[in-house]
């Protein structure tokens, strides 16, 4: 199991460390919630950028953050999160943009959790150039190709 050290910067008075509610390293929460630190509405049918009050310091080399939806907030609600990647040497602000798919603006409350950074590996890949393709058992069946 690799541990990897996350540090944040804290830029707003009120901002809360990113946490995780259930810790058991291996069936734990995936992502680390982000807390608003002012109150804000996203309107009905459009979005707005949620101010968390934080920068990242520091990620272990080889790992990057993204950001994403909180699954309540998004079944409930139909608020969906800017899924954000946080490149590991980004030092600016971090603010979740979400989304408000219903007709009714949404109030966020200073210090609800609004969005979550989910920790990812870096995987480096080469890419090149082939004159064709390489046959599959699939080919060029696309959307609805398996079905209903």
């Amino acid at each position: 199991m690799n541990n990897v050290e996350i540090k944040f910067v804290k830029t707003h008075s009120d901002a809360v460390l990113p946490e995780r509610k259930h810790n058991d390293p291996l069936t734990g929460d995936s992502g680390y919630d982000l807390t608003a630190v002012e109150d804000c509405i996203i309107p009905a049918r459009g979005g707005a950028v949620v101010p968390v009050g934080l920068k990242l310091g520091y990620i272990t080399p080889g790992y990057w953050l993204r950001l994403e939806s909180r699954s309540g907030l998004q079944f409930k609600h139909n608020l969906s999160t800017f899924n954000g990647i946080i490149d590991a040497q980004y030092r600016g602000d971090l603010g979740a943009k979400v989304n408000n798919n219903s007709d009714t603006d949404y109030q966020v409350k200073k210090g609800d959790r609004i969005a979550q950074l989910v920790v990812y590996p870096l995987i480096h890949s080469s890419s090149s150039w082939v004159e064709v393709a390489e046959e599959t058992q699939r080919g060029e069946n696309g959307f609805g190709s398996t079905g209903v």
